[in-house]
């Protein structure tokens, strides 16, 4: 089975998403994790998947995204790397993304 890789930023934001969860149910914060990694494992299995960000900037040119099924909070933003995918940033859908993935609409000045 193909693993996707995490990048270390997007093992914090894992962690971060799963702790706040976890401050009142445990086990739904395991269950979100499991959710996520599992998607981002079939995601490594079959890369073309996602969308690409729209009018991306060029350095995010190949970044592909992809809402958790089971959790649709949940967005997970990869790229294709090598046999698998690079998993950047998981994010959840209150975040601003675009702050982290500049636009040609929206990009900083």
């Amino acid at each position: 089975m193909i693993r996707a890789r995490f990048s270390p930023k997007a093992g914090r934001d894992l962690d971060e998403h799963c702790g706040f969860i976890a401050g009142d149910n445990p086990e739904a914060a395991e269950r979100v994790r499991q959710t996520i990694l599992n998607t981002a494992d079939f995601l490594a299995q079959h890369r073309e998947l996602g969308p690409r960000i729209r009018k991306a900037a060029p350095r995010h040119a190949q970044i592909r995204w992809f809402v958790v099924p089971k959790f649709r909070n949940y967005l997970i933003f990869y790229q294709p790397f090598e046999e698998t995918i690079m998993v950047v940033r998981v994010l959840h859908a209150a975040q601003d993304w675009t702050r982290f993935f500049p636009t040609s609409q929206n990009r900083p000045e």
